[in-house]
């Protein structure tokens, strides 16, 4: 009597462990409204066209799923810019929830961004999109500027040289003056015999 009660016991424990430990509820993205092309540019902090370089999220939790609160960042080759964007390199952050916007490497996308502690981010409600498919955008935006490429660091021409010239010269006077402290020191030994 006793063991089918411990059976009964854990089999109860079993199933309460299942039915707490199941799927937990899905919450899809809803949308209001998406605004149109010149308001998402006024709500935005940057908007731009570019190609994704790279995509980086976070790998998968313990039990095998993603971290859904957790960023993806999005790193762009910006090609054309109306708002914000002052380098040709640029990072977005998004999510890997229902509500992130799924970057893919090599595509190229026109991104509406707005401002975070981390940076710049995204997501499905703004409006971001291929740019195969942001014909109705590129025509209220109008022609953008291409953004300036980073002007190499001219410091670093000059730093070379005269770095190698300080160092033989140190160099030069740090072997004279272990020379003249040899010297020194041979002139007293030869002196105390």
């Amino acid at each position: 009597m006793r063991r089918r009660r411990g059976v009964l016991l854990m089999l109860l424990l079993l199933v309460g462990w299942g039915l707490a430990s199941g799927p937990t509820p899905a919450h899809a993205c809803s949308c209001v409204e998406i605004p149109s092309p010149e308001i998402a540019l006024q709500r935005s902090a940057a908007v731009f066209a570019g190609e994704v370089l790279s995509v980086r999220q976070k790998g998968p939790n313990l039990f095998g799923g993603g971290y859904a609160e957790h960023p993806i960042r999005a790193t762009f080759r910006v090609t054309e810019t109306w708002k914000g964007v002052e380098a040709d390199r640029l990072t977005v952050h998004t999510s890997m929830s229902t509500c992130g916007f799924d970057f893919d490497e090599g595509m190229r996308y026109i991104v509406y961004a707005y401002e975070t502690s981390e940076g710049l981010a995204t997501w499905l409600c703004t409006r971001t999109a291929e740019l195969a498919k942001a014909s109705d955008d590129l025509a209220a935006l109008g022609k953008g500027k291409v953004p300036p490429s980073p002007e190499p660091d001219k410091r670093g021409l000059y730093l070379f040289p005269t770095g190698t010239v300080l160092a033989c010269f140190s160099a030069v006077v740090l072997v004279i003056r272990l020379l003249r402290l040899r010297r020194r020191h041979w002139t007293r030994q030869r002196g105390k015999r």
